[in-house]
């Protein structure tokens, strides 16, 4: 095989709780020294720091994303690791990684010197991948014994972020005094003979002074979040399940805690199939143009004539943590058109990118090597070379041809690839294909902010009171309906 002139390193540390890199420093630094052994050049250094590869860890791993993307596009020919378990500590993973490198023919090596390029090889790299895997595995028991034996005793977890009703930084042990008076009193005014409603609790602990463990104010599923909450009972759970009760105080006994849960559910509706996806193109990209909370788009009714309104909710977070102004309520359908107009100009001004991607041309190399395996066949034909000979050699060039190969069919993929035509994708309105033109859409705005006209206004709402601020654009930078700078 061919000497890889495009290696990428891959480095990788499953916690740095500091912050400074020198796990991931220390391994880039053997990569580096085992390419220049070995002759390989380095193009790229693909890090994940504080980045568990585990079989328990939900986590993406945007570094090793990359690096496969980039070996299965023939930008790297080689990858070099500090060790397998460094690579991934998941059998299923390790042998999908092998697959992409059969298939790709990219070069693989390891500061331990593992070899993939023999079955042998390939053998005892899964073995180590098993054996990564089992360690993870074990520790992780180890933990979640660990953890049991701790709820078993009657000790909350202490990670987490602060909860209302715990002082910061006693880990759930003491209570806030303050703010489980607070609790106390919005449960008495939930489970009252004349029941009050979240909201009115949130409007209470606003009055109050009261914020949100974030600094924020209160809402109505800020509430719902502290009294639904098992710590706010005092109730200790494993996996979500329910093994007894805190060895610490709680703002409210289970038996509080559980009426609450009865008033709330008898207060909730499930929500209709479907209702959490996106029904409106621009929604997400509206902004108060007073508050900055985000405005919500629904179907309204008015003198029988129904129509989409977008509008500032009163019970909706702005930019500084306060609730919504609630000043702003417009007809989206005039909205949605000035925003169609300017993203259709957008596209229509856009040019394509010419590929600047630098392509080598192997045609020379190929035509070489056939050329050499068509002479040492005609040699051993002739009896002028031995069989175990012309086996070896013939072994060897064709695993050369097949790196060239898969080379010039990754350079091909790379000239083909067009760009797709964005504009048939934006002008297809069909319900189904909503997300992708939203995707469309966030490559031209970023957000759009919205003030009111005022109110008995019969001409058409002037252009500048939406103001776009573009993709890529700081805050300060916006566009007008025009698609001009403003």
């Amino acid at each position: 095989m061919a000497r890889p002139k495009r290696v990428g390193i891959y480095v990788r540390i499953s916690k740095d709780r500091r912050g400074q890199e020198l796990g991931i420093q220390r391994q880039e630094r053997a990569c580096r020294e085992l390419c220049e052994r070995m002759g390989w050049g380095i193009l790229k250094v693909y890090p994940d720091n504080d980045v568990s590869a585990s079989t328990t860890s939900k986590r993406r791993r945007p570094g090793y994303t990359e690096m496969l993307r980039d070996a299965r596009d023939g930008l790297i020919d080689g990858i070099v690791v500090y060790s397998i378990d460094r690579l991934t500590r998941r059998i299923s993973e390790l042998t999908s990684f092998l697959e992409e490198q059969k298939r790709h023919a990219f070069a693989f090596a390891t500061t331990e010197g593992e070899d993939t390029a023999t079955a042998n090889g390939r053998m005892i790299l899964t073995i180590k991948g098993a054996v990564a895997q089992q360690e993870s595995e074990r520790m992780s028991e180890r933990v979640n014994n660990s953890l049991l034996q701790r709820r078993e005793q009657g000790k909350p977890h202490a990670g987490g972020k602060r909860q209302f009703g715990f002082r910061e930084g006693s880990h759930f042990k003491e209570l806030n005094e303050g703010e489980t008076h607070l609790i106390r009193e919005g449960r008495r005014m939930l489970t009252a003979p004349n029941p009050k409603t979240p909201g009115d609790v949130a409007r209470y602990w606003n009055s109050e002074g009261s914020t949100t463990p974030h600094g924020g104010a209160w809402t109505i599923q800020s509430v719902k979040r502290v009294y639904r909450s098992e710590r706010t009972g005092g109730i200790i759970t494993y996996k979500g399940q329910d093994i007894g009760d805190s060895a610490y105080g709680a703002p409210l006994t289970r038996e509080q805690w559980t009426g609450v849960q009865t008033v709330l559910d008898a207060r909730s509706t499930p929500a209709a199939r479907g209702s959490g996806k996106r029904k409106h193109l621009y929604s997400g990209f509206l902004r108060c143009g007073y508050c900055g909370s985000a405005m919500r788009v629904q179907w309204a009714t008015s003198q029988g004539r129904t129509f989409r309104r977008a509008f500032c909710h009163s019970g909706q977070p702005g930019r500084d943590g306060r609730l919504g102004c609630g000043k702003v309520s417009r007809k989206y359908e005039w909205i949605e058109a000035r925003l169609h107009a300017v993203i259709e100009a957008a596209l229509l001004a856009r040019v394509p990118q010419e590929n600047n991607t630098a392509t080598e041309d192997l045609t020379g190399e190929i035509g070489l090597l056939e050329t050499r395996v068509r002479g040492l066949r005609s040699r051993w034909k002739e009896g002028r070379m031995e069989d175990e000979d012309y086996f070896d050699s013939l072994t060897h060039l064709r695993a050369e041809l097949q790196v060239l190969h898969a080379r010039e069919a990754s350079a091909a993929a790379r000239r083909s690839r067009s760009e797709v035509d964005v504009l048939s994708i934006w002008r297809d309105d069909e319900p189904e294909n909503l997300e992708r033109r939203r995707t469309v859409v966030a490559s031209v705005i970023d957000r759009v902010e919205v003030f009111s006209i005022g109110r008995g206004r019969r001409k058409p709402p002037e252009p500048e009171s939406i103001r776009i601020t573009p993709a890529g654009r700081q805050a300060g930078h916006s566009r007008g309906p025009s698609g001009l700078d403003t």
